[in-house]
């Protein structure tokens, strides 16, 4: 997998939901070792997934402090975790090419840090929705065939 390729399928999901600014996601690809412990630990689910979403977010106690804005330059939204191990046998599985299904993860992954989810049919199919439009906006533009 390559980095640029991670990156494009990110800022095209970012960009299809309208997130303006400079912005930073971080993407880790992990083995199932590592996502079996992470899943275990955070969802409770004792076997490793092809992607984790972990959001940003500040909690505080004191909700209505002032606060001193970051010296970053960018908006941290978060991190994703895909296992590559999960990413071959998934691309395997539904025979798709591995940069396919590595786009799809990236794009899922996005979606879940601004909020999106699919525990219900109707937030599923939501989900699914914004999936395809951002996933199709990635495939190469088709070549009209010139009339001999």
């Amino acid at each position: 997998m390559k980095r640029a390729q991670l990156s494009r399928a990110c800022i095209r999901a970012l960009e299809y939901m309208k997130v303006k600014g400079n912005v930073e996601v971080a993407i880790s690809i992990i083995g199932d070792r590592k996502m079996k412990k992470m899943n275990r630990e955070f969802r409770g689910i004792d076997k490793p997934t092809d992607i984790l979403a972990f959001p940003y977010i500040l909690q505080s106690s004191h909700s209505k402090e002032f606060v001193t804005p970051p010296t970053q330059k960018y908006l941290n939204l978060g991190e994703l975790l895909i296992s590559y191990p999960q990413l071959l046998g998934r691309a395997a599985k539904e025979n798709t090419l591995v940069d396919e299904m590595s786009d799809l993860l990236v794009v899922h992954g996005v979606l879940h840090l601004l909020g999106l989810d699919h525990e219900k049919p109707e937030e599923a199919n939501e989900m699914e929705k914004q999936e395809d439009h951002i996933l199709t906006s990635l495939k190469p533009q088709e070549v009209p065939e010139i009339i001999k």
